[in-house]
C-alpha cells in the first residue's frame, strides 16, 4: 500500500491479499487491523477500502511535518558531528544511483530524513515524524516526478552543507522550502 500498489480509494479483500502474498488470511487480518488503527484503511462489515486523503488533509499533514521537522533540525544541530555527517555522503550517492527507480529513491529519501532527525535525540519527536511520513508516503510514491527528485536531491546536499557550516537560519529556510515543494508536487498531481 505504501508504495502505491493499491491506490487510495481502492477496495480490497482479505482473500485477494492472502493469495497475492501467499499467506493465510489470519496475518492479513492482523495487518489490516493495524493499518486501520493507523488510518490507512477503513474496514466495514462487507468491504475494506484504502483511505484517500483530501487536498486539505495533505496540506495539514505537511504543515505539521514542517513544524516538527524544523524542531528536529534545531535540536539535532548541537548533537551531530562531522563523523555523523560523513555517513550521509554514501546515502546521497546511493540516492543518486536510484534516481530512475522512484520507489527505491523514496525509501532512501525517508531514511535520509529520519536518520538526520534521529540526531535530535528525541524518540517522541522521531515517532511523530515517522507516523506523519507514513500518512503521505503512498502519495509521494504515486505523484512525484523524476524532475522533482532531482531538485530534492540537490536540496539534500545543501541541507548537509548548511548543517556542516552551522548555518541554522538558511537550513530552516531550505527545509521549509523543501517540504512545501513536496506538498505542492503531490497536490498538483492528485486526481481532482
Amino acid at each position: 500500500m505504501l508504495i502505491g500498489e493499491i491506490k487510495p480509494g481502492e477496495k480490497i479483500t482479505i482473500r485477494k491479499l492472502a493469495d497475492t502474498y501467499g499467506v493465510s488470511t489470519m496475518p492479513i487480518r492482523e495487518a489490516l487491523m493495524k493499518l486501520e488503527a493507523e488510518g490507512f484503511v477503513t474496514i466495514s462489515r462487507r468491504s475494506i477500502v484504502v483511505n484517500k486523503l483530501s487536498e486539505k488533509d495533505v496540506r495539514e499533514i505537511f504543515s505539521i511535518r514542517k513544524r516538527l521537522e524544523k524542531l528536529a533540525v534545531e535540536w539535532l544541530i548541537p548533537n551531530i558531528s562531522s563523523s555523523h555527517l560523513a555517513s550521509f555522503d554514501q546515502l546521497l550517492q546511493d540516492m543518486d544511483q536510484q534516481i530512475d527507480n522512484h520507489v527505491e529513491w523514496r525509501k532512501l529519501n525517508k531514511t535520509f530524513h529520519l536518520k538526520l532527525y534521529s540526531y535530535s535525540d528525541s524518540q517522541p519527536l522521531l515517532e511523530l515524524l515517522s507516523q506523519l511520513w507514513g500518512r503521505v508516503e503512498v502519495y509521494m510514491n504515486m505523484y512525484t516526478s523524476k524532475h522533482y527528485l532531482s531538485i530534492a536531491q540537490e536540496e539534500h546536499c545543501k541541507i548537509l552543507e548548511y548543517i556542516k557550516n552551522n548555518n541554522e537560519s538558511r537550513l530552516l529556510d531550505l527545509l521549509e522550502q523543501h517540504i512545501d515543494a513536496t506538498c505542492d508536487a503531490i497536490i498538483q498531481e492528485m486526481p481532482k
